[in-house]
């Protein structure tokens, strides 16, 4: 049995997913990042690479710059995309512009 722990758990720096590698809404730094909405308690910029909505990223980069992560993924709501073995798809959350659950499978 798969122990809900070992695919998410909390970490100095946030939301860690280590199965996949990933942060969600990390509160600092991070190599990857998922970030579920623009809201600064949740968006944070210096990330190596950021998978968001097009809406939140647009937030990001109105925030940050330009250069707010060294890359960065828009995806559509419904969209699941692999890391590292890990479907990570978003969907609506209702909360504010873009904002997204993160479904981990």
């Amino acid at each position: 049995m798969i122990k809900p722990e070992s695919i998410l758990c909390p970490s100095p720096a946030g939301l860690y997913c280590p199965p996949g590698d990933f942060y969600i809404d990390p509160t600092r730094p991070v190599a990857r990042a998922v970030i579920t909405h623009g809201h600064s308690d949740h968006a944070r910029g210096g990330h190596g690479s950021v998978f968001a909505t097009a809406e939140t990223l647009a937030i990001m980069r109105a925030r940050y710059g330009d250069d707010f992560a060294g890359s960065a993924e828009a995806v559509r709501y419904g969209q699941t995309t692999d890391r590292d073995g890990v479907a990570v798809t978003l969907v609506p959350a209702g909360h504010v512009l873009g904002s997204a659950q993160a479904v981990i499978r």
